[in-house]
């Protein structure tokens, strides 16, 4: 099968592979315009919640590109937003050649892995001068190579690694070139959901991990289902493939699962805004546009609406596209998935675009080699063949000899130096392999923290404006029979009432809101008493109107926990 994508064709082959399809598209452009000529998407089939299964349905899909769909050759790749860490550093402003090492310094103090357990890259989202934005993005290495390994497996070559949390910038930027109001696009996947605020100056990404399986989880706990059922009675009930009269408990249920997922994504926003202008400085978004298939979800938009109090539109990613053959681009759902294949088509034809590449240069250059290979080898033959006599002296020989000891002392290099680091480590990994120990320790004797949990997430969903920033749990010294721990809850709430200082506030409304929450926290079996909430007005914000407040409850380990 001869191949049509590469480096130097016109033409571009876009895989974006997210957490539950793929998709692949043949992309061409044309006075500025693009134009897809091929569209194929397929499913994969594997446990969602198993990270590691991914890869190995992405291999499966692959090669059912290459086999059955005909795909080949040279091409860039997106990952999802689940697969990445991302973290927005700010560095002192340095000449670009410095700036990968600060990068790299402040990262190291900002991600739980070892830097070089990882594969990052950088998009600098803001300069005033004095500090430089960087938006820092990095993968396990483990995950990009056997990523790699699956697609050399398929018949593909990899051109670039992109991630899909940067790529709805460039899709925006594309399709609306003169939107100049504070934007969020909310593009909701499988497993979760990225948030791009776009405002005159530039961008601001955070991504959650909730997303359309959440529902389906919530759905088969409820019913007591497997996820794949859970996740097809979904599909035909908001599709309405379910004929379901208004009384139906059945359709109460999947509606109820329906209005708590939609609670749970509209305080993460809430959330995510006000994080982002405390961190920005900027404002509120003029407007949410709605992207990925967790947006046809029926009531979101107006959901939505209502709790931000903005319009809510969906995302149409392909203004400025045309569409070749049988695709049809008054399809919403098409419109819906197909963000990430715009913006990596679109990242040289943009101003600012945004864009990644996650492709570590070693495994180029391999891939590289690999695709070179055969016509080495061809090379070779054609040498050995030749009519003319080689002539190989003693001298040279013996240059040789010393030329590959000194390149197999090269490779050796790096491998005594990990070697060493790994043998380095080893304390300290028999000090957490301790503390391991210690905690499932206390797991295996309390197994119904989790349901503990549970209860306070449930209680939590009901509350509006409400989220919480940390939750620990504290030891007593107890009596036997007595309560022995004590969770302290921090949160926020926000207050929608505008005013410039707290007298504008009806504190009493406030109080008895905070109050009601920790009733509901109270409801569960494991609660003691409580005391009185701690709210701290002085912490209210002019513009954001954002409180903190503590909730101290008493468990009693009595009941089994």
């Amino acid at each position: 099968m001869l191949g049509y994508f590469n480096k130097s064709s016109s033409k571009q082959l876009i895989i974006n592979c997210g957490a539950s399809r793929i998709t692949a598209a043949v992309v061409s452009s044309s006075g500025g315009v693009l134009q897809i000529e091929k569209l194929v998407t397929e499913i994969l089939n594997y446990d969602y919640f198993n990270d590691d299964a991914w890869l190995g349905a992405v291999g499966v899909a692959l090669h059912t590109l290459h086999h059955q769909h005909k795909f080949s050759g040279n091409a860039s790749f997106v990952i999802p937003g689940n697969q990445v860490l991302t973290k927005t550093i700010r560095i002192p402003h340095v000449e670009e050649s410095k700036r990968a090492q600060i990068i790299a310094f402040e990262a190291q103090q900002n991600i739980p892995y070892p830097l070089h357990e990882v594969v990052w890259d950088s998009q600098v989202v803001g300069d005033d001068g004095v500090e430089t934005e960087v938006l820092f993005i990095a993968c396990k290495s483990n995950t990009i190579e056997d990523f790699c390994g699956e697609v050399a497996r398929a018949g593909f070559s990899v051109d670039t690694i992109n991630a899909a949390t940067v790529l709805d910038y460039n899709a925006i930027q594309y399709a609306y070139p003169t939107l100049d109001e504070d934007v969020l696009l909310i593009n909701i996947g499988a497993r979760s959901t990225n948030l791009l605020f776009k405002n005159p100056d530039g961008f601001f990404v955070r991504n959650i991990q909730l997303g359309g399986n959440s529902l389906t989880q919530n759905i088969a706990d409820s019913i007591g289902k497997p996820f794949a059922k859970a996740d097809e009675l979904k599909h035909k009930f908001f599709s309405d493939d379910l004929d379901y009269s208004d009384d139906d408990s059945g359709a109460k249920l999947l509606t109820s699962c329906s209005e708590s997922f939609m609670r749970r994504m509209g305080q993460e926003i809430t959330r995510s805004i006000v994080n982002y202008r405390r961190q920005k400085g900027g404002a509120a978004p003029k407007r949410i546009l709605l992207n990925g298939r967790g947006a046809l979800l029926e009531g979101l938009t107006e959901q939505l609406s209502t709790s931000q109090k903005v319009d809510v539109d969906f995302f149409d990613p392909l203004q400025n596209v045309t569409l070749c053959g049988e695709l049809d681009s008054d399809s919403i759902s098409l419109r819906l998935e197909i963000s990430e294949i715009i913006g990596a088509a679109a990242q040289h034809m943009v101003a600012d675009s945004a864009g990644v590449n996650l492709l570590p240069d070693e495994v180029q250059r391999e891939m590289e080699f690999g695709s070179k290979k055969p016509y080495l080898i061809i090379a070779g033959i054609c040498l050995a063949l030749s009519p003319w006599p080689v002539f190989v002296g003693h001298k040279q020989l013996g240059s040789a000899y010393e030329k590959a000891a000194q390149a197999t002392q090269a490779q050796v290099a790096p491998l005594q130096s990990r070697l060493s680091q790994i043998l380095d480590n080893t304390n300290e990994a028999v000090k957490i392999s301790e503390s391991i120990r210690r905690v499932e320790g206390l797991v295996n004797s309390k197994t119904n923290w989790i349901q503990f949990f549970a209860e306070l997430q449930a209680s939590l969903t009901k509350a509006e404006d409400v989220w919480l920033d940390s939750l620990e749990v504290q030891r007593e010294q107890a009596s036997e029979g007595e309560a022995s721990y004590e969770v302290v809850i921090e949160g926020q709430m926000l207050v929608r009432e505008t005013a410039d200082d707290t007298a504008g506030i009806d504190q009493e409304v406030i109080s008895r809101r905070i109050k009601s929450l920790q009733s509901s926290f109270e409801d569960s079996k494991f609660i003691v008493s409580s005391k009185p909430p701690n709210i701290n007005w002085s912490d209210l914000r002019n513009g954001l109107n954002v409180l903190t407040f503590t909730i101290n409850l008493v468990v009693d380990t009595a009941k089994p926990l």
